[in-house]
């Protein structure tokens, strides 16, 4: 285990690591550099890191960039900003990720339910 990495435990008992969300500065600077390098189209895109740490951060700034105006989806080749010959590999894309958000909608549904049977 890492210098910044720490367990902790969830409230069901089950330990976590926290590493993921502890970057170093080198780490976030090579997550930024990488960032930077995000092309468009699928030749200018840049390859998931190795190393989680740099990987999650990237992933973080990513998000961030796509909440905000950007348009950065993951492909076979890396992360990209999808150009005009991209269109079949984005629809795709974001086919992928409304079927993601309709299967985390409905389990947390039955998590609900489920908790307002035994506790409410």
């Amino acid at each position: 285990m890492k210098m910044n990495e720490k367990k902790k435990d969830t409230p069901s008992g089950a330990p976590i690591s926290t590493k993921d969300y502890d970057t170093t500065p080198e780490e976030k600077s090579e997550a930024e550099r990488l960032f930077d390098k995000i092309g468009t189209g699928m030749a200018r895109a840049v390859k998931r890191p190795k190393d989680r740490a740099i990987d999650r951060q990237l992933r973080r700034l990513i998000s961030d960039a796509n909440q905000t105006g950007d348009c950065i989806i993951a492909g076979s080749t890396g992360y990209y900003r999808p150009g005009d010959d991209d269109s079949v590999e984005a629809e795709v894309y974001f086919a992928s990720e409304r079927h993601r958000a309709r299967v985390i909608l409905r389990k947390v549904r039955k998590m609900e339910e489920v908790y307002n049977r035994r506790y409410q």
